[in-house]
């Protein structure tokens, strides 16, 4: 059940925004952590697009009527999430590693890692708001999390080079952190959704 659904959410996101998207991959091809960070996290943002548009066509009413768990709902979004930071990073590693066979660069795997984990906990932290809200109601909170976010790039940004001389490497706090807000985060947004 829930495959069909994150297989919808795919028809409906590539039919609406595929030009972006192609644009967006073209970005990957230039190897800078900015240009990695910013893509993996923007593909961490897919599920509210999908959502929206769930909204405007009514299709929680349907869902309603049709054999899908709410489990399968709330997960399906965070799958969702999961699949297009994981299809981007491998993206942006397939292109950043032809090219680099050009210009002699190798793409930074911490700095990938780094976005992933990131992206994952822009997921987490508003994908409980936006399932109790709904997507106008939770933009604003959507918002502040996604300037908190873009704070935490630059910073990242600037440490990226120093990852092997920090005192407990980022490399492993931000794998550790997206860990544990999933688990979190989860069950918190199933519950928010029973009450939405």
């Amino acid at each position: 059940m829930m495959k069909a659904l994150v297989q919808k959410d795919f028809y409906v996101i590539w039919k609406q925004m595929r030009m972006l998207v192609l644009v967006l991959a073209l970005l990957s091809m230039v190897n800078s952590a900015f240009n990695t960070v910013f893509l993996v996290v923007w593909c961490s943002m897919l599920p509210y697009t999908a959502m929206a548009y769930d909204e405007r066509s009514h299709w929680n009413q349907l869902a309603a009527m049709m054999p899908y768990s709410k489990r399968d709902i709330v997960l399906s979004k965070y799958v969702l999430g999961w699949l297009c930071m994981a299809a981007s990073g491998v993206f942006c590693l397939a292109v950043q590693a032809a090219a680099g066979i050009v210009s002699g660069s190798a793409p930074s795997v911490p700095t990938l890692l780094a976005s992933l984990c990131l992206g994952i906990i822009t997921l987490d932290i508003t994908l409980p708001a936006v399932l109790h809200f709904g997507v106008e109601r939770g933009r604003m909170i959507f918002m502040v999390v996604i300037f908190g976010v873009a704070i935490s790039i630059g910073i990242l940004v600037d440490m990226v080079d120093e990852l092997p001389s920090l005192p407990v490497p980022l490399v492993v706090l931000l794998p550790l952190g997206a860990a544990a807000g999933t688990a979190l985060s989860i069950p918190l947004s199933m519950k928010l959704y029973k009450e939405n």
